[in-house]
């Protein structure tokens, strides 16, 4: 059973659970925010969801606190687990066609001072577009514990692996994606959920709540 993500870090490329190819990874990274202060980033203004929340593993000291809500049914998967993907979990119950929905959580460092984030999060649904040629993308503002933030979806196309491994289906996929300064160094933290049956009311339920709930905090 596949999975693959889609996002592109910035100058670069965002995920699957099959084997990933070059152009999954590239599928897990792309939404790049700046602009945000540490100080403006509180628990205060998170949003609350029912789900339980699970502690995104951190490498330093610095880099900011992730937590992921875990819908009932979704389980961790760490296959995919690198520098830039922290964190994947999935749920095997709503597989379709081949692939199990999923969401992955990915951290970057991004250069300071290199746009505002409207001009940094266009260039970077342009490279999207370029890299993974994904349809029908809509993006809209929004925050994640008051840090700066773009949720944008869109649609997939199907990935052809090898010609021993079934293509992986098109998928709808939507990517949220904020931004934590930590002073010197900028963090752009992302989270992308996608399924192949993008209509299945538990799915919507779920990609909600994960999306909604998803927090990123200050160290410590």
């Amino acid at each position: 059973m596949s999975e693959v993500s889609g996002s592109v870090p910035f100058g670069a490329l965002r995920p699957t659970w099959r084997r990933m190819p070059p152009v999954a990874v590239m599928a897990a990274t792309i939404l790049v925010v700046t602009g945000c202060s540490g100080e403006q980033v509180s628990a205060d203004k998170c949003e609350s969801v029912s789900a339980p929340l699970a502690d995104v593993p951190t490498r330093t000291d610095q880099e900011p606190l992730m937590r992921l809500p875990v819908p009932e049914g979704w389980e961790r998967s760490t296959k995919m687990d690198s520098e830039n993907i922290r964190f994947a979990i999935r749920n095997q119950g709503l597989a379709a066609d081949g692939f199990t929905p999923n969401a992955v959580v990915t951290l970057q460092k991004v250069a300071s001072g290199i746009g505002k984030p409207e001009q940094i999060l266009e260039a970077q649904n342009e490279q999207l577009a370029k890299k993974l040629k994904v349809t029908d993308m809509n993006s809209t503002p929004a925050q994640v514990c008051g840090a700066p933030a773009m949720s944008t979806s869109y649609t997939a196309p199907e990935v052809k692996i090898s010609p021993k491994i079934p293509p992986i289906p098109p998928r709808k996929a939507t990517s949220l994606g904020a931004v934590y300064d930590a002073g010197d160094v900028t963090y752009v933290a992302t989270v992308t959920v996608q399924s192949v049956k993008a209509d299945n009311p538990t799915y919507l339920k779920d990609a909600e709540t994960i999306l909604k709930g998803f927090q990123l905090l200050p160290s410590g």
